[in-house]
């Protein structure tokens, strides 16, 4: 245990007790919520739309159209989106048609080749588009496009994908709330009052309100697993490695930087996640990952935890998030799989581990950059003084994490080598519990949606995801239903790396026997 860590985890927790009266005034009056979905097209995963396209049961433009028209009625509530590219979606949509009517491509061609043939997708600002927007929501980035696609999105393309729009994420992803001084607040279709969670929450809050078929999100510390948990979708941070994060911003040319930072789909289908990941991973990684490879989930090794051994400072996880992982064991356990419960002790330092291996990186991206020299970063008090009186250009959220950055987490260097031991030891530990046929079942956060503001509070929260980037480990988020408010609930599927199609397989059969997304329309207040 850091004491200092665990001292100001513990402090933020006794404040948000002492808040949460105030949340509660503030937030009296019943939130909005997402209107249900009226086209069936907008019901169809992404795996079946492509097909029927295909087929010609269904055009890709009336795809498109559908999911336009989804996104104009909904993100007025959301303020999901930053910028699309309708106009030039809509005309790609024709082209895939008239290349279907001609004979120019064939069905059985577009299977094997364009499996996402004239198929609608998003993405997170922060993984370049042509031609939209890819500031990072800095103002000193004001204005600036991106003149080229991040691979990812090229690899997308190239499956026949047609980008539509790019979505709302924190200042420079940095924020467990994606809220920034450009864009403003993004919502969670369940309840308006509530928190979308971040970085990638506008692409989770499109998801849910199926105004998003597949998203593309990035995690460095639960950025696509904790949005997904929130807004009751399912979300995959992969290997390290295994999708390139080429054209994300921010980015530094750093190993250790990059064994944390992912980029992932996030899906309101289990089938689609798995489509995603194949069609975005690297060549170079396609034969380890074995994604074509059939899993029985009989086979499968199944081992679970609540929630981390009771430790000061730490915040405790929800009952109805353990329910869910409980809930999940028997299922498995009844479907064949071996399913033992563990006790991995060390995981109740997962947050030291994640805090202070991460801000002791040896290179990180600029995160105060002055919207006046852009080449330089603000000064981190003088920016916390102003933000006291509303008058920084940057987030609370940006500063408290420079200052994370300036003062290494208030960690000596000389301890950075124990830690990073200590990493080494539960990896080895992960290693030895999954091996090449195994997955843990783990919480993603410690409770449902809280109201905007709340999460800040929560960080202890955050160290059920941040373990995962720490120790380079798969991870899926699968919903699975309601808590006792009707927001969603779920849990994480982890595996050993390169063994993504494990978490992707029991995701999908988790699906099958918990029903995967429930839209928020079909909720009762």
């Amino acid at each position: 245990m850091e004491l200092v860590i665990r001292l100001f985890t513990f402090l933020s927790n006794i404040l948000y007790h002492i808040l949460r009266p105030f949340f509660w005034y503030a937030n009296r009056h019943p939130g909005s919520k997402i209107s249900a979905a009226k086209d069936p097209i907008l019901k169809l995963s992404a795996v079946a739309i492509a097909e029927k396209i295909r087929q010609r049961e269904l055009s890709s433009e009336a795809v498109i159209s559908a999911y336009i028209a989804r996104i104009r009625e909904v993100n007025p509530l959301l303020n999901a989106v930053v910028e699309d590219r309708f106009e030039s979606a809509i005309r790609e949509a024709k082209l895939c048609d008239e290349k279907l009517a001609t004979g120019e491509v064939t069905a059985k061609q577009l299977e094997a080749e364009q499996p996402l043939y004239g198929v609608p997708v998003t993405v997170k600002e922060s993984c370049a588009v042509k031609g939209l927007s890819h500031t990072g929501f800095s103002l000193a980035r004001s204005g600036v496009k991106a003149n080229y696609d991040s691979e990812p999105v090229v690899r997308l393309k190239i499956a026949g994908a047609i980008p539509l729009c790019v979505t709302n994420t924190p200042e420079l992803c940095l924020g467990f709330e994606t809220q920034n001084n450009v864009f403003g607040t993004t919502n969670n279709p369940y309840d308006t009052r509530r928190t979308a969670g971040g970085s990638s929450g506008g692409e989770a809050a499109l998801l849910t309100s199926a105004a998003s078929v597949i998203g593309i999100g990035s995690d460095i510390a639960g950025s696509i697993r904790l949005p997904a948990h929130l807004n009751g979708v399912f979300g995959h941070k992969p290997t390290p490695g295994a999708i390139s994060i080429e054209g994300h911003f921010p980015y530094v040319d750093d190993a250790e930087f990059c064994r944390y930072l992912v980029i992932g789909p996030m899906t309101r289908y289990a089938e689609d996640l798995a489509l995603a990941v194949r069609v975005m991973a690297d060549r170079n990684c396609t034969a380890a990952l074995r994604l074509d490879s059939p899993v029985d989930v009989k086979s499968v090794k199944v081992r679970y935890m609540e929630e981390v051994e009771a430790s000061f400072g730490l915040v405790p996880v929800h009952e109805d998030v353990k329910r869910t992982i409980k809930q999940a064991a028997e299922y498995l356990r009844v479907a064949g799989a071996d399913v033992e419960k563990v006790n991995i002790g060390q995981l109740k330092d997962s947050l030291e581990l994640g805090l202070v291996l991460f801000f002791g990186m040896h290179k990180m991206p600029q995160i105060l950059l002055n919207p006046d020299d852009p080449k330089h970063e603000s000064n981190t008090l003088s920016e916390a003084g102003k933000a006291i009186f509303g008058l920084s250009r940057h987030t609370k959220s940006a500063i408290f994490f420079k200052f994370m950055k300036d003062v290494k987490v208030l960690v000596p260097r000389s301890r950075r080598p124990s830690f990073r031991m200590e990493a080494q030891k539960l990896q080895r530990t992960f290693m030895d519990l999954l091996g090449d046929d195994g997955v843990f079942l783990f919480p993603t956060f410690v409770t449902s949606a809280p109201f905007h503001g709340q999460l800040s509070l929560q960080l202890a929260g955050t160290l059920y995801c941040i373990i995962c980037n720490v120790l380079g480990l798969p991870s899926t988020h699968v919903p699975m239903g309601l808590d006792s408010e009707g927001l969603p609930v779920g849990l994480q599927v982890i595996a050993a790396p390169m063994q993504d199609r494990l978490c992707l397989a029991v995701a999908k059969e988790l699906e099958k026997g918990f029903g995967g997304w429930i839209p928020p329309s079909v909720v009762t207040a």
